[in-house]
């Protein structure tokens, strides 16, 4: 049963850590890795390069490495 709750707190941590990231990190991480968007295809659909895609989610999961280091 606990393990359970384990992976329903671990869950929210997650989602809630994704949620706290600056919107334009949260839209190309959420494209890249839930929807499995290409970075071509996220930066067609974000009017921007690729770099600038490239970017957004490499600081997005910088930062989410940071605030669930002990996950």
């Amino acid at each position: 049963m606990s393990r359970g709750l384990g992976d329903v707190y671990k869950r929210q941590r997650l989602f809630g850590a994704i949620s706290a990231l600056p919107e334009k990190q949260r839209r190309r991480l959420i494209y890249r890795f839930f929807d499995e968007l290409s970075y071509r295809e996220i930066s067609e659909r974000e009017g921007c390069s690729i770099r600038a895609v490239e970017y957004s989610v490499h600081e997005a999961i910088e930062t989410l490495r940071k605030k669930l280091k002990n996950f």
